[in-house]
């Protein structure tokens, strides 16, 4: 296990590592199926198309998809990639170490466990900033995703306005380490009263 996830009192059961195309693209095609992934969009990717989408990004340097656990069994995927290789990074100024990130919460395997999509995106901010090393994390969420903005909203990320991507007008969020960091902090001290 991870120091950072005792340190940080983060879900025990959660574990991250890298996408494997063949043994995971079964599983990840099905989630994008799934109504509530729309801003993905992905929908009507056939499972063929969505394995070579990912068969390219896993040969490339430009990003890095990685699948999620819970209990061992697939939870969610993550994928961070490089701004300045990305449409994103015309839209701000791109420091070093900033790494962008998407992420989907598959369904749940039985039934669902409240603050569950909470957890994973605090797994995913400590894993990007104690094991990819990120100085900043950015996010570019579809403006409609009113969800997700809650969520980031939640580990420490700020917007800084709204900007027109190809497929979609998404607001463009910042976190440092400090400010999720800060948040965990938050809720450890709600915790304890």
């Amino acid at each position: 296990m991870n120091h950072y996830i005792e340190e940080l009192g983060l879900n025990p059961w959660i574990d991250i590592r890298l996408l494997d195309v063949e043994k995971d693209i079964e599983t990840i095609h099905s989630w994008f199926l799934m109504e509530y992934a729309a801003f993905w969009n992905m929908q009507n990717a056939s499972l063929a198309e969505t394995r070579q989408i990912y068969d390219e990004i896993q040969k490339g340097n430009h990003m890095e998809v990685y699948l999620g656990f819970y209990k061992n069994r697939p939870a969610f995927l993550m994928e961070c990639y490089w701004p300045e290789y990305d449409e994103v990074g015309a839209h701000y100024p791109v420091k070093p170490g900033d790494i962008g990130m998407h992420f989907l919460v598959g369904p749940a395997a039985e039934k669902p466990i409240p603050g569950f999509t909470r957890d994973v995106l605090r797994h995913i901010m400590a894993f990007l900033f104690f094991r990819k090393n990120a100085k900043r994390v950015i996010v570019e969420p579809d403006v409609k995703n009113d969800k997700v903005h809650k969520l980031n909203a939640f580990v420490g990320f700020h917007y800084d306005g709204t900007i027109q991507l190809e497929k979609k007008k998404a607001s463009l969020g910042f976190c440092e380490k400090e400010n999720f960091l800060t948040t965990l902090q938050r809720v450890i001290a709600s915790e304890s009263i």
